[in-house]
């Protein structure tokens, strides 16, 4: 007889055993089902914890490029000025 034969008659063996523990450690699973619940309203509040999370650090992405936009705009309207200011004294008074 082969080893693999071996451990195969033993496995065939030893499976009846295995199945009569395997029902005794599942009764008192049954009795642990409440702890799930929590797990599962843990994980809902972790989930919309990181949702709130994420909504922030867009918002935050959006004011800063608001900021920006309205920065930038104010750097052209200043720059435009200087322009028309340095220009504006070679230009001849028909042509303004």
């Amino acid at each position: 007889m082969t080893g693999f034969e071996a451990a195969t008659l033993a496995f065939q063996e030893a499976t009846p055993e295995i199945r009569k523990s395997g029902l005794e450690i599942r009764k008192p699973n049954l009795a642990v089902r409440k702890p799930g619940l929590w797990i599962a309203a843990a994980h809902a509040a972790v989930g919309l914890i990181q949702a709130g999370i994420v909504w922030y650090g867009t918002r935050a992405m959006q004011r800063a490029g608001d900021r920006r936009a309205q920065e930038q705009d104010q750097r052209h309207t200043e720059a435009m000025t200087a322009l028309r200011e340095l220009i504006a004294p070679t230009v001849p008074a028909g042509h303004r």
